[in-house]
């Protein structure tokens, strides 16, 4: 293959959406052929509705609203190129396409610009590795997380399957962090040879990239939940025995713990509540729990993106740092017909964390035991 770049030369500018790039493609492309955007329509509107809670201040991330889905495609890059870690993408002529190779910069806190993407900040001189047949990608910087894994790697998978376009390996990033990744793999029938795993050696250039669009950009539709559901539900752990109501605990974890949890236990014990660290559950087993629970709560953390896998009506309450509320469960709540409840705890006096997102909690007992009422009442 020509090549516009030598192989050791950095990237040559960014294409900020995928519309840039189609709008340029056939300008310099060379003798790549064959590039195109396919939409991809996740459904109808999407409906939120309020929390159930016993709060006066509902934070502004919670506030009702609906939204058309929008945003979904998948992109047909002939001679596409994939680099580094999280598996950035970039266009046959070496251009960044950032839309699609979005990433996090753990000093910032933040999600990255598009100049600040490590590709122009790391560059380290890969050897590039040609390769034929259509590879379809499935990277994603945050994939290591259990909720994105779910909710920003599977349900592209499923678009894939959707779309029936034909490839001969996935790209997707390791794992090292837990087994569920694999246990996904094995339930859908994906064998670990057909996976070409990102690292910071890799710099690929294949006859076609076939990439599905991010579903942080489309604020994760419903249909996300839907996909996951179909993919994953199949394959739960039915004989295990599961409690019908659960309380998430997050003592082995290192950050967002609940430091009186010994406390919160004593009182929802009572009332039924079994405490579940989900670190010692497979993920056909997590599936079961939720999807046999009737009430399910804990505080904020990635394990409850398996409210994915509940039955309409199930009752969850979450429990948040006052300082740091995010909308993720509640939006799979509504996506799911989940009856949602939440409240606020404190951060912990004396911690040595000051990020709020971080910070290990306390819970007013007698203000979770009234959101239960509140809970048991609906």
């Amino acid at each position: 293959m020509a090549d516009s770049l030598n192989q050791g030369d950095p990237p040559a500018g960014v294409f900020n959406s995928i519309a840039e790039w189609e709008q340029t493609w056939g300008h310099g492309a060379g003798q790549y052929s064959g590039g195109r955007v396919i939409p991809f329509e996740f459904g109808g509107t999407a409906e939120f509705t309020a929390p159930y809670t016993l709060e006066t201040h509902l934070h502004p991330v919670l506030t009702p609203y609906c939204l058309q889905p929008f945003g979904g495609y998948l992109a047909v890059i002939p001679g596409g190129r994939l680099w580094g870690r999280s598996g950035a993408v970039l266009s046959a002529e070496g251009r960044l396409i950032f839309e699609l190779s979005q990433e996090y910069g753990a000093e910032e806190g933040r999600m990255l610009m598009a100049e600040e993407h490590p590709v122009f900040r790391q560059w380290n001189q890969p050897q590039l590795l040609e390769m034929d047949g259509i590879l379809a990608v499935l990277t994603f910087c945050g994939s290591y997380n259990y909720f994105h894994w779910l909710y920003d790697v599977l349900p592209r998978y499923a678009m894939l399957q959707a779309a029936g376009i034909p490839y001969s390996r996935l790209v997707m990033n390791p794992n090292p962090y837990g087994a569920f990744a694999e246990q996904a793999l094995a339930m859908l029938g994906i064998p670990e040879a057909s996976v070409i795993r990102a690292g910071p050696d890799l710099y690929i250039r294949s006859e076609c990239l076939l990439v599905p669009s991010l579903m942080m950009n489309s604020h994760y539709p419903p249909w996300t939940t839907l996909a996951l559901r179909q993919l994953l539900l199949p394959h739960r752990q039915a004989a295990l025995h599961t409690p019908g109501r659960i309380f998430i605990s997050r003592r082995q974890a290192l950050t967002r713990r609940i430091v009186n949890e010994e406390a919160v236990l004593r009182c929802l014990q009572p009332h039924g509540f079994v405490p579940v660290c989900l670190e010692d559950f497979t993920l056909a087993e997590q599936i079961q729990l939720f999807a046999a629970a009737d009430i399910i709560a804990g505080p904020h953390g990635a394990g409850l993106a398996n409210l994915a896998f509940c039955r309409p009506g199930t009752r969850v309450i979450e429990i948040f740092h006052a300082g740091h509320v995010v909308p993720t469960y509640w939006m799979i709540s509504n996506h799911n017909a989940l009856k949602y409840y939440m409240l606020y705890a404190e951060g912990s006096p004396g911690s040595a964390v000051n990020l709020a997102g971080l910070e290990d909690i306390v819970v007013d007992i007698e203000r979770l035991l009234s959101t239960l009422k509140l809970a048991e009442q609906g």
